[in-house]
């Protein structure tokens, strides 16, 4: 009975969450109109034609076999420092080189296909999806140029060094199950079935109604969680905090606010790289329709996520305010 009732009070609590939601749309349409706006226009502009060709390429790759010659290449360097089979290199370059949400999808598609088990799944899901060095390229190195850093390596490093290192010693410190010592080849060719690739007419099609389908999720992601930055307008904090927070909400317009923020320019760069390794919180959704479909754990992404981000602070910190 104590059960029943909790459950009701719940439902209760979220409806009216809700409803509170709702009024604060309906009076105040034109802040979410312009919030809702710009992550749809960021989303179509910056990430669509930046995303879609490495996502139909991945996809091509993996249905068509050829992820395991890559995978063979990348083993010939990789093998001594990552501890993961071949599909699990191809996962790894692939989450680097195209960026979030490339390492979750790339990954997901890899278990889905049967070419890496669980273990091995879960463990490149801890490291290998962050943002894309396109986007931290052309977007975000301006950004710190214009604050007065004009040396890059530092920061990308704690981009995407960090998480590399970190990877390298958790696969060292807990072995995905696929790649222990123990596992022989011949062992592992038999626990993974053999993959026929399909023609390249059914492979194209597949790939083009898939990522078009994942794209548009995660401009609906993208859209609805800029949308409602507006109740941070609500809170009674200066804008710089809110600006701040954002960032944490959705790092595309977040960081652009943080940006234009009256905060001196060690802060500024400090909030942008760490909500950056973040992702913020429509990251996580976009990552999570990824995940769902292939039953991945969410919190077991979000865990680690979170340790490369006190991690990746503490660096920034050290470096902006010790050695700059």
């Amino acid at each position: 009975m104590k059960h029943v009732f909790r459950q009701v009070s719940v439902l209760r609590l979220k409806t009216i969450a809700y409803l509170i939601l709702i009024i604060i749309v309906l009076n105040n349409p034109a802040s979410t109109f312009q919030y809702a706006y710009q992550g749809l226009y960021q989303w179509a502009v910056r990430m669509v034609p930046t995303l879609f060709p490495f996502m139909m390429l991945s996809s091509i790759m993996i249905y068509s076999g050829a992820d395991i010659e890559l995978g063979k290449l990348l083993n010939i360097f990789l093998k001594r420092i990552y501890p993961y089979s071949r599909y699990g290199l191809y996962a790894i370059f692939m989450g680097f080189l195209c960026g979030f949400p490339m390492g979750a999808k790339v990954i997901s598609e890899l278990y889905e296909n049967k070419k890496i088990n669980r273990s091995e799944a879960l463990s490149l899901l801890g490291f290998c999806n962050n943002i894309g060095p396109a986007y931290f390229l052309g977007i975000v190195l301006p950004m710190l140029k214009a604050c007065g850093y004009h040396n890059s390596i530092p920061f990308l490093f704690g981009m995407y060094g960090i998480p590399a290192v970190y990877g390298i010693v958790m696969s060292h410190v807990r072995p995905p199950v696929s790649c222990a010592p123990a596992l022989s080849v011949q062992g592992l060719t038999e626990s993974v079935p053999a993959f026929m690739p399909a023609s390249m007419p059914s492979v194209l099609k597949k790939a083009c109604l898939e990522n078009t389908q994942s794209l548009i999720l995660l401009g609906g992601y993208i859209t609805f969680t800029n949308s409602f930055r507006i109740l941070l307008d609500f809170v009674p904090i200066s804008s710089d905090i809110s600006a701040v927070a954002s960032g944490f909400v959705e790092i595309i317009g977040g960081i652009q606010a943080i940006y234009t923020t009256s905060l001196q320019n060690p802060a500024k760069v400090f909030w942008i790289m760490t909500t950056l390794c973040f992702g913020g919180v429509s990251c996580f959704l976009q990552t999570s329709c990824f995940l769902e479909k292939s039953k991945l754990s969410l919190l077991h992404y979000f865990k680690h996520k979170l340790f490369i981000t006190i991690l990746s602070a503490f660096y920034y910190g050290l470096i902006l305010y010790c050695v700059y």
